[in-house]
């Protein structure tokens, strides 16, 4: 296959997904996968509520754990990375999933879980429990008809009462704590936490002018977005589009992934000349993008290169997580290490392409390099499916998990700049242009915001994977261990 003939044959897999017949296998064995991960915890409850306890602990937090530990598993080891995570149902609750920037995609699964179990629990222990439950009533005072023998052989009815008994004490729980008020505290501490970060984070606690509040001034980011209509653009149009954002004052600008092809050695120094000119003129950082196919017969790979404002290559990245059946069939796989680089007006700045963004493996390097802005080139296919919009608000997960922010340029998506709690400053639609610009506040883009889980990470959800080996320890131990021990276990449970 020659140069021109990859790239068509690369551009058109892009939309495979605009045909869900091809996709028919695909989805059947993605949906099964899925549903046997939800099996796996539903088994482990099952045998949780036949082996410990009827009124203990065991049985409303063994399912959200399992189910926890499950999808944590899958974060690391699942080819989508994120994709198809139940966490993201409760994308539209933006005070739940700030609790990302604590215990990461591991607690809104467990939040979202553990639901499930307290709401069988309240059913079940106590409505239908105590529907059925009969009162005595030869315990509150009724009367009991005794017949006493007398001495000329007749009988007299005596008439007396039981005696009183005495209550035992015991160390129970008011009725009122039982598992649907816990859940119910835990969520409206989860709630208020995230109302108090979104509620601080743009606009200050205290009242200022908005003058106060964004002292600085306003920076403009631009956009250069690839062709829509499956036609390969010579890239000398996209650095004419990208000049022109550069005359209009944007301090930078942004390809979508995978612009143009470029074949050969001429071509490549001509485009990385081109754009180091422009940087240098006009004091701009430019990320651009291209498929390498330089070296058809070796290696091919989908890149993403930055140059500063001084003309120099700072970040010359290639895509290590590549789309499976699509890219995986063409690209080679690069380096799964975030490159950053410190600029002069923005703090650090790192970069990844598109699916990169749905693998917290590669993006949770960034706390560590303390990354203040992250830039995002993508090129959403299927464009007739809701993926585009959908995808952009699933990548904002990562920032309110690492704290910075991210500038999304996407070909047949949605482009914009999310800030450090995952909250749009401005967003739109990219389909049908080829540049768009944003206009947000410098202070605000630059600012780096620390969170529990850019030091934790995942810590909770491994947890919960750890909790399913003791599970599995001990439910052995109560089917095949002595008496004694399964005492114990309904004991401790």
């Amino acid at each position: 296959m020659n140069s021109i003939g990859f790239m068509l044959a690369y551009m058109n897999t892009m939309n495979l997904g605009d045909d869900l017949r091809s996709y028919k296998g695909i989805t059947f064995g993605i949906g099964l996968i899925v549903s046997l991960i939800i099996l796996i915890p539903y088994v482990f409850d099952r045998i949780a509520q036949s082996k410990f306890s009827s009124d203990g602990w065991a049985r409303i937090l063994i399912f959200p754990c399992v189910w926890t530990g499950i999808w944590t598993i899958f974060l690391f080891s699942w080819p989508l990375g994120d994709w198809g995570n139940y966490a993201f149902t409760l994308l539209n609750y933006e005070e739940i999933m700030q609790l990302a920037s604590f215990a990461g995609l591991g607690g809104i699964n467990f939040i979202l879980s553990w639901s499930g179990p307290v709401g069988s629990d309240i059913i079940y222990y106590h409505v239908t429990k105590n529907q059925n439950s009969s009162t005595a009533t030869t315990s509150t005072g009724s009367i009991v008809v005794d017949e006493v023998s007398i001495e000329d052989n007749s009988t007299d009815t005596v008439l007396r009462h039981p005696p009183t008994r005495t209550p035992k004490r015991s160390l129970t729980l008011p009725t009122f704590i039982n598992s649907l008020s816990i859940y119910i505290f835990v969520l409206f501490l989860v709630i208020t936490y995230g109302s108090i970060r979104l509620n601080t984070s743009f606009i200050p606690f205290y009242q200022k002018s908005i003058k106060e509040t964004f002292p600085q001034e306003l920076v403009n980011f631009g956009c250069v977005l690839g062709n829509s209509d499956n036609q390969i653009d010579d890239y000398m149009s996209y650095v004419n589009l990208t000049q022109n954002l550069a005359i209009s004052g944007n301090k930078i600008i942004l390809w979508s992934e995978a612009m143009t092809g470029i074949i050969n050695e001429t071509d490549l120094n001509s485009l990385y000349e081109s754009i180091r000119n422009i940087s240098i003129s006009y004091n701009v950082y430019i990320g651009f993008t291209y498929v390498d196919v330089t070296n058809l017969n070796t290696t091919i790979y989908n890149k993403q290169v930055v140059i500063n404002n001084k003309g120099d290559v700072v970040i010359d990245y290639k895509k290590s997580n590549l789309v499976p059946f699509v890219e995986a069939n063409f690209i080679t796989k690069g380096n799964n290490k975030l490159q950053t680089f410190q600029s002069e007006d923005f703090g650090i700045i790192g970069s990844a392409i598109c699916f990169d963004f749905d693998f917290p493996k590669l993006i949770g390097q960034a706390p560590s390099k303390k990354v203040n802005l992250m830039l995002d080139s993508s090129n959403t296919w299927g464009k007739y499916r809701p993926v585009g919009p959908l995808h952009a608000r699933m990548n904002s997960i990562r920032s309110i998990e690492n704290g910075f922010t991210i500038f999304r340029c996407n070909s047949d998506g949605v482009s914009g700049i999310w800030n450090q709690y995952g909250q749009p400053l401005h967003y739109i639609p990219t389909a049908n242009t080829n540049t768009t610009t944003f206009q947000v506040p410098i202070n605000v883009v630059k600012n780096r915001v620390k969170t529990v889980y850019s030091v934790f990470g995942e810590t909770f959800g491994w947890i919960c994977v750890g909790g399913i080996g003791i599970y599995l320890i001990v439910i052995v131990v109560a089917i095949k261990g002595s008496d004694q021990w399964k005492a114990r276990i309904i004991h401790w449970s």
